[in-house]
């Protein structure tokens, strides 16, 4: 989806608030999820990331494809395959419970049930030899207790609150027989079955044309709402976390590099990659603008590029930059950005030596 007028509108009057004494529903702390390869290559597709996201907030987590963002999502969810991958470090409290030190009948207490996650290739995710029926019903089936006509209504409700008609119908059917926006309904009715505190969006929209993306994203919202859940919505599309989210986390290379409220972010990116990624989004720019690119590409997380991991790809590149690894340092009121020159500038508006 390109930056909607809609989008463009919300960010510049943005209105929605987060309750800034809400507790914390998520606290993740120095998370390092590796991948361990043969030849004792190792790729470190999580290193390092801390976050938190509240009751009842939208948090979006963006960057470019390889930077770490559905890693984070799979370990939240305790879904890395392992072998190869394996939580090294760090931890993800969910309401107190580490589930990164968690036993497997722990986590699937809560899986599905306490936090849910929709994938963004509901084809591959859905099993084809399955009815729609059968696919909704095993998640309900696997923490609750009910008779085979309440397990019916309630997969029958289900259907209805995520827009798809006729649903005695569709629930009979096979995935193959539906279109990709249906299957993204069935998998986000899935994912709601239990009405879970959290819910992990990864890419949810990727594969959809405009007009269905605008709809699964309006159906999103309505069900956060609805049942009061906190969402991580993780996309490479600032326009849809536009339209979604309350803060925004940006992520480079298995790191988070820049966190702030949306509307903060969008008016006055800090970080040069924040600032690479809005420059390149169509219809972010003036009329009649080349449209900008980042140069180069997405760093081999096997040979992680010694200091700023972005220094091969930023224009504002300093010596100091090739061989300092910067720190996650705050600038602003709930602002903070991973970077040696914005940090310098904060440090000079608050009249300190640098």
């Amino acid at each position: 989806m390109l930056f909607s007028t809609r989008a463009l509108a919300t960010i510049k009057g943005w209105n929605r608030q987060v309750n800034k004494t809400s507790e914390n529903l998520l606290e993740i702390n120095n998370l390092k999820m590796y991948y361990f390869g043969t030849h004792n290559r190792v790729t470190r597709a999580v290193d390092g990331v801390s976050m938190t996201v509240r009751e009842q907030e939208v948090v979006g987590l963006v960057g470019e494809s390889g930077c770490g963002k559905s890693a984070t999502g799979l370990s939240i969810m305790r879904l890395t395959p392992s072998p190869p991958g394996r939580i090294i470090d760090g931890s993800i409290k969910f309401r107190g419970l580490d589930l990164a030190q968690a036993k497997e009948n722990e986590i699937n207490k809560i899986r599905g049930k306490d936090i849910s996650m929709v994938f963004q290739d509901p084809m591959t995710c859905l099993n084809p030899s399955y009815t729609v029926y059968w696919q909704i019903a095993e998640a309900i089936n696997a923490h609750e207790k009910l008779s085979k006509s309440e397990t019916w209504d309630r997969v029958i409700k289900l259907l209805k609150a995520v827009g798809i008609a006729a649903p005695e119908q569709r629930a009979k059917e096979f995935p193959h027989r539906l279109s990709g926006g249906m299957r993204q309904r069935v998998m986000i009715a899935s994912a709601i079955a239990l009405k879970p505190k959290l819910l992990i969006a990864d890419e949810p929209t990727t594969a959809l044309d405009v007009t269905v993306q605008a709809q699964i994203l309006d159906l999103l919202r309505s069900l956060q709402k609805e049942f009061q859940m906190s969402v991580v919505l993780i996309s490479h599309n600032l326009g849809v976390v536009a339209e979604m989210a309350q803060r925004v986390i940006v992520m480079y290379a298995g790191q988070v590099i820049e966190e702030a409220p949306v509307s903060t972010l969008f008016a006055k990116p800090f970080h040069p990659y924040t600032e690479a990624l809005l420059e390149s989004i169509p219809g972010h720019q003036e009329p009649k603008s080349v449209l900008r690119v980042i140069p180069g590409k997405v760093p081999d997380m096997l040979r992680v590029p010694k200091g700023c991991r972005f220094h091969p790809r930023c224009k504002y590149v300093e010596a100091e930059c090739l061989q300092v690894e910067p720190e996650l340092s705050q600038y602003g009121e709930n602002h903070w950005v991973r970077c040696l020159r914005t940090t310098s500038i904060a440090r000079r508006e608050e009249g300190q030596v640098v």
